[in-house]
């Protein structure tokens, strides 16, 4: 037996009753009302009208579109918003006007679905080749009923449909050869466009919905539906969808050109020594040339020589990928010298997806970390407002399952949450994998845990737990931001300044490090009106633990995006710190074939 609910089976009866049944009768007593006076249509209509008429108005749309809809639509707990999207539309088409034809709309939808790639989003869960398909069928009916019939209009079909022709006795072989298709044919063919038309429709309803799921995944079901409903150009709806921050088309516009690369550009590949310097030569320096003019950074003669153009274009290439910038090609420098352009293609398609996905999208003021990156910035009212440079947890240790997937046990997790607590002299409750570890720094000596303001304590239950109190040696420093997670993360100050000058910052065992942290602080604390602001500096001279709760709790998310866009509009390689773009497959390219630009128009 079907899925379908029962009243699901009683209302598609009750909209083929209407759809049907009731024209019919309707004919019926209008031919025994023959001399009944016929009330005249209306020689005009107003801009209204016309508006409706263009999204099309026959009461044929309501049984057709129905039919065509998946049956799964209607099974499950939730309303299908599609379902309901038409319903609310009185299940005429969106995306078809009222002579079969793609209006605005569809035009414009059709228009972004062909730049799927551009946003390296898969296009096989669209179904492009279905719809394609669809949309070339429509054209055929369409031209073939407009012949049949110049006057096409959704609304002239119910005219054939309920209109009977008159019966003859006449000997058929004696009729005179007709002029054009029969009623009965051109109701036959307004039956299949409109069926053509409303496969098309659908699927382009569910492409449209898909799309703003992939584009923005925070936008609420009634949200997407209304951006249908409204007469508000659809164009400008789509390119709303794009996120506002963060410089989302500078990645959009470097995806592209690193898939060119890949195409088109037979990579140089880099062998100079590390200790190549000023006034060397050769053909490893002429490689170097090369391959950093094939991204734009070496705009000089390739000369072979390791001049002052070559050192500046090497120093270009390593700000470009978060490396010391000392115009020397060591190991580092040589590695990303030596990463493929499809590998950055790769990097940029999975920064753009963060980029789409990010929490961040649906606050104004929050914190966002971006893990690779090792920097922590501070939005308000949409603004940038403080950057800092942050310490991650460390690349190397062993995986660990945690909630159904395997972890680096020192990696800094993805996550969302909000900063509802901050403490002023915080004491450091040692974990008993880090307690392990100081026990091993500690060797010997029986003074070391309390030369270094360790504390042993057991609780009532008998459990043995240390902490380190308040100082200048405490581990968390003088501040300690505390959101809820179930990775027991958080930020913190540190007395271990000189880390935050090296370029790679992964260095703790999973909490956030923040430099100035003491001045975010005393932001965070200014900005949510809190009495506590004015005595940060008398509460941090002394030793005493202070607990401060924020009136508004800062929205937090940790991400990991491997490319972002600098101040200037630069694109900069962060890299897949952790490697997890090397555990998930590159989506496949696919290329879908779609009319051409005067498809329907």
């Amino acid at each position: 037996m079907s899925s379908i609910p029962l009243f699901r089976y009683l209302e598609r009866f009750f909209v083929l009753v209407a759809v049907f049944l009731i024209p019919m009768l309707t004919f019926c007593h209008a031919a025994g009302q023959a001399d009944a006076p016929r009330e005249s249509a209306p020689s005009s209509f107003d801009a209204a009208k016309a508006s409706e008429l263009d999204r099309g108005s026959s009461s044929q749309w309501r049984a057709y579109i129905w039919q065509t809809l998946p049956a799964e639509n209607f099974n499950g707990p939730d309303p299908d918003p599609i379902s309901e999207t038409y319903q609310e539309n009185d299940w005429k088409p969106f995306f078809i006007d009222s002579r079969f034809r793609l209006n605005n709309a569809g035009i414009s939808l059709i228009t972004r679905l062909r730049t799927l790639e551009s946003d390296a989003i898969d296009p096989v869960a669209f179904k492009l080749d279905a719809l394609t398909k669809s949309l070339e069928r429509l054209n055929q009916l369409q031209a073939a009923l407009s012949l049949a019939d110049p006057e096409i209009n959704d609304r002239r079909a119910e005219s054939f449909f309920d209109a009977q022709p008159p019966a003859s006795d006449a000997d058929e072989s004696a009729k005179p050869e007709a002029a054009g298709p029969s009623h009965e044919a051109i109701a036959e063919k307004y039956r299949e466009t409109f069926e053509a038309a409303s496969e098309t429709d659908t699927r382009l309803t569910t492409a449209f919905f898909h799309f703003v799921r992939e584009m923005n995944p925070y936008l609420q079901n009634q949200e997407v539906s209304k951006a249908l409903l409204s007469n508000a150009p659809i164009s400008k709806f789509l390119e709303g969808l794009e996120p506002e921050r963060f410089n989302y088309k500078a990645l959009r516009r470097d995806y592209e050109k690193y898939n060119k690369l890949a195409a088109q550009v037979t990579q140089r590949r880099v062998n100079v020594s590390s200790t190549a310097r000023r006034g060397d030569a050769g053909n490893d320096i002429r490689d170097l040339q090369e391959r950093l003019q094939q991204e734009n950074f070496y705009h000089g003669r390739i000369t072979g020589v390791y001049d002052a153009d070559t050192a500046r274009a090497v120093k270009e290439f390593q700000i470009a990928h978060l490396l010391d910038p000392d115009g020397a090609v060591g190991k580092a420098t040589k590695e990303w010298l030596n990463v493929s352009f499809q590998e950055k293609a790769a990097l940029l398609a999975y920064a753009m997806k963060a980029e789409r996905q990010s929490p961040s999208r649906t606050n104004s003021r929050f914190i966002r970390i971006n893990i690779p990156q090792f920097e922590l910035q501070y939005y308000k009212d949409g603004q940038l407002q403080e950057t800092h440079r942050i310490v991650v947890g460390k690349e190397a240790g062993k995986k660990v399952k945690f909630r159904g997937r395997m972890v680096g046990e020192n990696q800094t997790p993805t996550l969302s949450s909000t900063i509802q607590q901050i403490i002023l002299n915080p004491r450091w409750y040692v974990s008993d994998r880090i307690r392990l570890e100081l026990q091993s720094q500690a060797g010997s000596d029986p003074e070391w845990f309390k030369k270094h303001g360790y504390v042993s304590m057991t609780s009532p239950s008998g459990a043995h737990r240390l902490f380190q109190s308040p100082g200048p040696k405490n581990a968390l420093g003088r501040v300690k931001f505390e959101f809820p997670n179930p990775y027991a993360v958080y930020l913190h100050d540190t007395p271990l300044k000189h880390l935050f000058a090296r370029s790679r910052r992964d260095f703790s065992h999973g909490c956030i490090r923040v430099d100035q942290a003491v001045e975010l602080a005393q932001t965070i604390l200014k900005d949510d009106a809190s009495s506590t602001a004015s005595k940060m500096t008398s509460i941090l001279e002394g030793s005493r633990q202070v607990f401060v709760s924020l009136s508004k709790p800062v929205p937090i998310s940790l991400e990991y995006i491997p490319v972002v866009v600098g101040s200037s509009g630069q694109i900069i390689f962060a890299g897949d710190l952790y490697g997890i773009l090397k555990e998930e497959q590159p989506p496949e390219k696919a290329r879908t074939r779609f009319p051409n630009d005067s498809f329907l128009l």
